[in-house]
């Protein structure tokens, strides 16, 4: 004996075409505000940087970038007091690395290079009133910085 499974296979169909039918169509009624984009937050860090005197070093490039990325945005330079900002505009992130680089030869001293990490917090980020729905806000940290000289 045979069993015909078709009508069975049918019902179950029509069934489904039903419930998928009834659930969608309500959604259409609805206006949903269509958005495009990424994430994004920005990060400033001002300090000074010195050496192990506690001295001002100055012509030391600072680039900014997130963690396990090369860094991006426009480097800064420390001035003759050692003073210096960079910013970075990024994936909101947990960590961010200030890259740290001596390119000014023994001018001013011959230092090492260095990457300090900077651990951001979700407390740390100031949103700003009508920044949109994709800014997670602003940090704003100062970060002071001692370079080890070369040896």
């Amino acid at each position: 004996m045979k069993i015909n499974y078709r009508p069975l296979i049918r019902g179950t169909n029509w069934a489904l075409a039903g419930i998928l039918s009834a659930l969608g169509f309500p959604s259409c009624d609805r206006e949903y505000r269509v958005e495009y984009g990424t994430p994004y937050a920005t990060y400033h860090f001002r300090g000074k940087i010195v050496n192990e005197a506690g001295e001002p070093v100055p012509d030391i490039k600072i680039e900014a970038g997130a963690s396990n990325h090369e860094p991006k945005g426009n480097p800064g330079l420390s001035r003759a007091t050692g003073e210096y900002a960079v910013s970075l505009q990024s994936f909101p992130a947990d960590n961010i690395r200030l890259y740290v680089s001596d390119i000014d030869g023994d001018a001013n001293g011959s230092f090492q290079n260095d990457t300090v990490g900077v651990n951001i917090l979700p407390g740390d980020y100031k949103k700003e009133k009508g920044s949109g729905t994709w800014d997670d806000g602003t940090v704003d940290r100062e970060i002071n910085i001692v370079l080890k000289e070369k040896q």
